[in-house]
């Protein structure tokens, strides 16, 4: 018979895969949602090791959102979907236009068709969910579908409307979520495939699933986070740590120090230049300093006729920095810094720019001719950023990190905003190719 790993949400068994776990499933989970428990199954019996990856719906959600499996190509794909069901029964029915029984099944389906939309898909689907194991009352079940052939469609194991996008797919399982609002967990289940053989009992399974991605074109790796230097993508990576644990698998970043690589804006224009050369796959989100040299090079890179996969974007306006304090040659002045002095420390909070109850003010360094502005930074840059670290190790959970770090929060947001456009906008471009082959 084999052994089998499946997908469940809550206790409901959504989705099987035989002798291996499948990476699409793997990367949807962390190796920190590993669960193990030992199991008896009947009295007398050794007890079994049972091993499942488990996190929350709307962790789920989030995560099938950066592999491109949005709502937006989620409901684009069901449309493209429906749109080809349709033509494809009314082209069955011309066919058996002579043949009264297949005729009548056909009519009924078209039906269906013309009056489903995705809101109905996902209540037919929540039913099919919940009864197609339903033993019990199996036969009056079967009755039902049978003078039903529509909702039958919903039933069917082979080819059925329940996996629209694909069987396992990302989309099919996000659609899944839609019609499942109830879920609490979503949980993978392993331990067939250990006991089995299949897998070791310690297989980092989710690593693994990263590990083979990047010999793949899909979107399965990590996205490369570029900054214009070490300080900014080590503040990005801790801020992430702390506010979203639960995706920090799904992101990677940059390493200045390994081979000591220039930072600054006009480098990080010419390592997106090389990447755009040498056509990388992967994803990289590539983010400028919310100051002038920063939004002069972010201008630059944006002029580029990058690929695809290549995000830029700068860091959103910082709160902090609207009414914040400044020093130049005319003296002290409260101004609203964005996009001329708005690096990485103003986006630290608001404790850690505090020296002696007073905010660090931004000196103006230069003026940028070409840009027309002059450039700032806020004094005591390396202090900023060891009350910064300190701060943030002190947060007790991902949501009093949030709260602490408001401006850090925005810059997430918006990454994480940027990433799904950009994956599900790949999502749809590989669907809409297929269609044309």
């Amino acid at each position: 018979m084999g052994s089998y790993c499946g997908l469940h949400f809550d206790k409901l068994s959504i989705v099987d895969s035989k002798s291996e776990v499948p990476d699409d499933w793997a990367a949807l989970f962390q190796e920190r949602d590993r669960r193990e428990s030992k199991r008896t199954q009947e009295v007398g019996e050794d007890p079994q090791l049972y091993v499942e990856y488990v996190a929350p719906r709307d962790v789920i959600l989030r995560r099938l959102s950066i592999l491109g499996a949005t709502e937006g190509a989620t409901r684009r794909a069901f449309g493209a979907w429906l749109a080809n069901q349709r033509a494809d029964w009314a082209d069955y029915s011309e066919r058996w236009a002579d043949n009264d029984l297949m005729s009548s099944h056909a009519t009924q389906i078209i039906k269906g068709l013309s009056e489903l939309t995705y809101e109905e898909w996902c209540r037919l689907a929540s039913d099919a969910l919940r009864t197609r194991y339903d033993f019990p009352n199996f036969d009056r079940i079967e009755k039902e579908l049978e003078s039903n052939p529509f909702r039958k469609q919903f039933h069917d194991s082979s080819d059925g409307y329940l996996w629209f996008a694909g069987y396992g797919s990302h989309i099919g399982l996000r659609a899944l979520l839609d019609a499942a609002p109830d879920t609490k967990q979503v949980r993978l289940d392993i331990s067939d495939l250990i006991e089995g053989g299949y897998i070791a009992e310690d297989e980092p399974i989710c690593s693994r699933a990263r590990e083979n991605a990047p010999h793949q074109i899909q979107t399965l790796a990590a996205t490369m986070v570029m900054a214009e230097g070490s300080s900014d993508l080590t503040a990005l990576r801790l801020g992430l740590e702390a506010m979203h644990p639960d995706v920090t698998d799904y992101f990677s970043f940059f390493n200045h120090a390994e081979l000591s690589v220039d930072g600054g804006a006009s480098y990080l224009v010419k390592f997106l230049k090389a990447i755009a050369a040498a056509r990388s796959t992967s994803r990289i989100l590539a983010i400028f300093d919310n100051d002038t040299a920063g939004i002069q090079a972010y201008e630059q890179a944006k002029a580029l006729k990058l690929p695809f996969n290549i995000i830029v974007t700068r860091y959103p306006d910082s709160d902090v920095a609207t009414a914040y304090p400044t020093v130049g040659p005319s003296g002290p002045a409260v101004l609203n810094v964005n996009g001329q002095a708005a690096g990485i420390e103003l986006y630290m909070g608001r404790d850690a720019l505090l020296l002696e109850g007073e905010l660090r003010p931004v000196r103006w360094t230069g003026y940028i001719a070409s840009a027309g502005k002059y450039q700032g930074e806020v004094e005591g840059k390396g202090e900023v950023f060891e009350a910064f670290r300190k701060n943030i190790a002190a947060t007790g959970s991902p949501k009093a990190a949030r709260a602490a770090f408001p401006d850090l929060k925005r810059v997430w947001q918006h990454n994480f905003d940027l990433v799904e456009e950009n994956a599900g906008g790949a999502y749809l471009r590989t669907v809409e190719r297929l269609a044309k082959t």
